[in-house]
């Protein structure tokens, strides 16, 4: 039997522990934080707990190997933000554990400075061959999007015989009761996102727009949702996919991720863009270095504390058009769920649960043994079988539309 370590027990993190305990094949796992409350009242309300907490700092690299070590720990999910992937990436290297993490640092292409680059293909370029040589997965952004929607992605591209464009749709109607304005994530994750360049494959190339007014679209999702505006958001799937050499060599020239926004939330982003507080980069302020985009976010409710009080549905999905025997052919693979009826169910929001349960099942599927793939990776790598035949039963429901055409 396998030990798995959490690290970073908000509700992400919580709803990946939740789901682990459910699997037979580990023996422990350790719910880790710098400050483990979340992990505690996980281990309180769990019967026959096989949780271990402990106080971890994902950045400390030699002590969090120590501490793998100490814990014979297989698996480790890094559910922190993506400032501590390169710290646990080392300290699984040193350890000799597999890897996971739900997100990286914001794309930006060869030649663009960024105060700390940690994109997903610095990670591969730094870890993967250090990983191959151990036998070990590093598989990177394995959420919802990115994560799940690479696999559904790939899932589809199986079954093309050539294609041309992956979209990666994101939408939900939310409406969350008792906040003048809350966010169902890391609120810091998303004014990043929206306030950075959106870069995207457009002709094979990597591509940039600006935020918010680039590759702006009508999509009609399927109901309750219908007809909703999106807007090209920084996301690393968006040119993960457009350049992951099996697609190009399809022909996939065109890949971007899209995302469906009030206009709240456009003109709160815009303003804080505008004022320059949507930035890690410290300011000094009464003697204190902060990072603005902190200061923004503080007084936001924790996205783990929204199930009780959020309506409404979230569908989020990967098209793909390509040919198959002659006929043009469209995918589209999605999850769509409920809010309330998920909190109901799990105990969490949607939003967490979406997120949480595509690297829980991928934790399970590598010491199983049934995900075979070495090396650092993003999702897309992976074969895509034994995910999509598990997803809708671990509680994260698939949904396939497809549209044939052909010449009369």
């Amino acid at each position: 039997m396998a030990n798995a370590l959490v690290i970073g027990m908000g509700g992400v993190g919580s709803v990946i522990g939740q789901k682990l305990h459910q699997y037979d094949c580990f023996q422990r796992i350790v719910l880790a934080d710098i400050e483990p409350a979340f992990a505690r009242h996980l281990q309180a309300k769990t019967s026959n707990s096989r949780f271990v907490v402990a106080t971890v700092n994902a950045m400390d690299t030699a002590r969090l190997s120590a501490f793998m070590r100490e814990h014979e720990i297989t698996v480790t999910l890094n559910a922190c933000t993506w400032h501590a992937n390169h710290s646990v990436l080392e300290a699984c290297a040193q350890a000799g554990s597999h890897y996971l993490d739900m997100a990286a640092d914001i794309y930006s292409p060869p030649g663009v400075k960024r105060a700390a680059k940690n994109s997903y293909e610095a990670e591969i370029e730094k870890f993967d061959a250090r990983f191959r040589e151990l036998n070990l997965a590093g598989i990177l952004c394995m959420g919802c999007d990115p994560g799940a929607v690479n696999v559904f992605a790939r899932w589809a591209m199986d079954r093309l015989d050539t294609a041309e464009s992956i979209r990666v749709l994101d939408a939900d109607n939310a409406e969350v009761r008792g906040y003048r304005f809350a966010v169902l994530f890391s609120p810091e994750t998303l004014f990043e996102e929206l306030g950075a360049v959106p870069y995207f494959v457009k002709n094979s190339r990597v591509t940039s727009g600006k935020p918010l007014e680039t590759e702006v679209e009508w999509v009609r999702f399927p109901p309750p949702l219908g007809l909703m505006k999106t807007y090209a958001v920084a996301h690393e799937e968006g040119v993960s996919l457009g350049l992951y050499p099996p697609f190009v060599k399809k022909g996939v020239h065109y890949s971007v991720f899209k995302y469906t926004l009030s206009d709240k939330v456009v003109g709160i982003a815009k303003s804080l863009a505008l004022l320059d507080v949507d930035t890690w980069k410290k300011v000094k302020v009464d003697g204190a270095e902060v990072a603005p985009l902190r200061v923004v976010c503080a007084n936001l409710p924790k996205p783990a504390s929204l199930g009780a009080t959020v309506d409404g549905y979230s569908c989020v999905g990967a098209e793909v058009r390509g040919m198959k025997d002659g006929k043009r052919v469209e995918y589209f693979v999605y999850t769509m769920d409920n809010h309330r009826e998920t909190f109901d169910r799990d105990g969490y929001s949607l939003t967490v649960v979406q997120t949480g349960v595509p690297p829980a099942l991928a934790a399970r599927l590598l010491v199983t043994g049934e995900i075979k793939e070495r090396g650092v990776m993003m999702p897309e790598a992976l074969d895509p079988e034994a995910l999509m035949n598990n997803f809708s039963k671990e509680g994260l429901r698939i949904f396939v539309e497809k549209r044939e055409a052909s010449e009369m």
